[in-house]
């Protein structure tokens, strides 16, 4: 089943995106002193979206038989890593703004979305990569 390096990518993708929901994303220390902190599944759209890429990693790794569908299937999953790292700063914007805090830091699980779109852009590459290959090899035939 892992043949091909972008299977191993698309695994990496969803091992990141797994990691979302235990590693904290953002803390921040309120005015009383008390810590709050951002993890994956506190917020509805940032869960959804975050298990959605990824279902759509590990779905894309069994489909290494259609590499057309493969590659569509890495670009939903790279934009949405992307839309990710942008909800990511929105939701951690947003509770700046609303609980008024003392200080505010990014934690290891910011990580993990940049991480995603990494490997879904490796994945991409390594698709173009096979793709390449093999039109070379139907021209020598």
């Amino acid at each position: 089943m892992i043949q091909r390096i972008q299977s191993v990518w698309l695994l990496l993708a969803a091992v990141a995106g797994a990691l979302t929901y235990k590693l904290p994303i953002w803390t921040g220390i309120l005015q009383d002193g008390s810590l709050k902190s951002f993890v994956g599944t506190e917020n509805l759209l940032y869960f959804a979206a975050n298990i959605a890429t990824v279902l759509l990693a590990l779905v894309a790794i069994f489909m290494f038989k259609n590499r057309n569908l493969q590659k569509n299937l890495a670009w939903l999953g790279f934009l949405l890593s992307i839309v990710l790292v942008g909800l990511e700063i929105y939701i951690a914007n947003n509770y700046e703004t609303t609980l008024n805090l003392q200080q505010s830091s990014w934690k290891f699980g910011a990580i993990m979305p940049i991480l995603m779109v990494v490997f879904f852009f490796l994945t991409i590459l390594g698709i173009r990569k096979d793709e390449k290959l093999i039109k070379s090899l139907e021209r020598l035939r």
